[in-house]
């Protein structure tokens, strides 16, 4: 039993330290920064030792072993001419740069620029990421919809997306759709909405937007009612030309 939990674990830390931080076809938050691989007279380091030290979180990698069939994985890393930048650990903005990959336990930044020989540097950068851990829900207007007329009724229907990108579900609120030429306002009420969730609501102006233009601004979580990850993107504006 105890050597099943071990490698249970084993391979549980395996593919986790193979993870990449920063995930593909997701803007998700992160902090990022570039440090240098030689930290206090340390060094030359790999990328996971440079994070460690530097700031300790994870180095931004990905798994290599199916394209080069000879390592492992690979850390970001980039190379520059002023070794006293990485030495001395100096932010200079006039310097410059390649990127390239710095593989398993080797501490080489490889480059391949184009026409020349690779690069291969010991001394080099590393890009140390620490995603956002903010589990609480946030909520954002996703989309504003192509206002149509309901000729029937004589008005205006303009359909919003609500989304929760957060982790967690979010509670009770209210959503508010503006005409800023007019001033007239359309407040909708949700009864919560789970993380992941898209909710799409049907607001109605008593008259045409397109007079001459389309000028409209959503906003969910109008009143504040739900403690989110970030509260500065519950705005989304729609303009269109009648």
């Amino acid at each position: 039993m105890k050597l099943l939990l071990i490698g249970i674990c084993i391979s549980f830390f395996s593919l986790y330290s193979l993870a990449d931080p920063v995930e593909d076809l997701s803007m998700q938050n992160y902090k990022a920064g570039w440090y240098p691989n030689f930290y206090k007279e340390n060094g030359p380091l790999t990328c996971p030792r440079t994070c460690e030290a530097w700031v300790g979180t994870e180095r931004e990698h990905e798994q290599s072993g199916n394209i080069d069939g000879q390592t492992r994985e690979t850390s970001v890393c980039k190379v520059t001419d002023k070794d006293e930048i990485i030495y001395e650990g100096i932010n200079d903005p006039t310097s410059h740069w390649l990127y390239g990959n710095q593989f398993d336990d080797y501490p080489v930044c490889h480059v391949l620029p184009i026409g020349i020989e690779p690069v291969r540097k010991k001394e080099f950068m590393c890009l140390c990421v620490n995603p956002d851990k903010c589990q609480d829900p946030d909520l954002i207007v996703s989309t504003i919809y192509k206002p149509v007329w309901d000729h029937v009724n004589g008005r205006s229907i303009v359909k919003v997306d609500v989304t929760n990108i957060g982790a967690s579900p979010a509670g009770n609120f209210y959503t508010r759709l503006t005409d800023p030429g007019t001033g007239a306002t359309s407040v909708i009420f949700s009864a919560g909405l789970a993380s992941g969730a898209t909710s799409t609501l049907t607001f109605y102006f008593s008259y045409w937007v397109y007079d001459p233009d389309a000028d409209l601004e959503a906003e969910v979580d109008t009143y504040n009612q739900v403690v989110e990850c970030k509260e500065n993107n519950n705005k989304l504006t729609f303009s269109e030309p009648g």
